[in-house]
């Protein structure tokens, strides 16, 4: 019986804060937010480029700030436009949708539709990072990693990648669904809700207290890989 092969295709919604020229006016006194954690995943970008690996068969990433349009969320989400869009006509958004929101998630549903058709199961990572401290309550980890726990297959990857987290990072703190859950809405769930046997979903959030650390996303990276090859086999 011919085996069924597994691949890795990574996303990263939120790599970055841009606003395009003819959306700037919108943002004239949101340079700060921008610029925050509220405008884009710090650190997550240079997390995303350093993960590669023979597994890997696609990885698409985003910079228009999620303040524009949260590429994250469904289209039913009130938090889908920020304060800064959420006021524009109904044209405007779905201008704003057409160009920046479906020309990101269109390409990346394609992609894993056509390897669903060739019958290959699909780990899709999805990479975050998190602000240290929300609301004065300082976030109790270092790393997040994100699954459904009703679904086996990605209940059991996460416990790979953990393993291998302690194993190269033995002082730094790694916890299951935190510090968000795995289940709610976003780009990671649309998939679980229409591939259930062939698609896992883990979506990893980093402490953003590491960001522009190279050391930390190699041995991420190195984890990653290291769990890849005992779920690959």
């Amino acid at each position: 019986m011919k085996s069924i092969k597994k691949v890795v295709v990574v996303s990263c919604e939120h790599g970055g804060y841009d606003i395009p020229e003819h959306y700037s006016y919108l943002f004239q006194k949101a340079a700060k937010n921008l610029k925050s954690h509220r405008g884009y995943d710090i650190g997550a970008l240079d997390l995303f480029h350093s993960i590669k690996n023979d597994h890997v068969v696609y990885k698409q990433y985003a910079t228009t700030s999620r303040l524009l349009v949260d590429i994250n969320r469904s289209l039913y989400r009130r938090t889908l436009f920020s304060e800064y869009t959420k006021n524009l006509t109904k044209t405007e958004k779905a201008r704003i949708l057409d160009e920046y929101y479906y020309a990101f998630r269109q390409p990346f549903e394609r992609k894993l539709a056509a390897l669903w058709q060739q019958g290959q199961i699909v780990l899709h990572l999805s990479v975050h990072s998190f602000t240290p401290a929300l609301n004065g309550e300082v976030r109790q980890t270092d790393f997040g990693i994100l699954y459904n726990p009703e679904r086996e297959s990605e209940k059991a990857f996460a416990k790979l990648w953990k393993a291998e987290l302690n194993r190269l990072l033995p002082n730094y703190r790694v916890r299951f669904n935190y510090p968000f859950r795995g289940k709610p809405d976003g780009h990671v769930r649309y998939f679980r809700d229409r591939e259930e046997k062939m698609y896992l979903g883990i979506e990893f959030e980093m402490n953003q207290k590491y960001a522009g650390n190279q050391n930390v996303y190699e041995q991420v990276a190195s984890s990653f890989n290291a769990a890849l090859d005992a779920w690959s086999k």
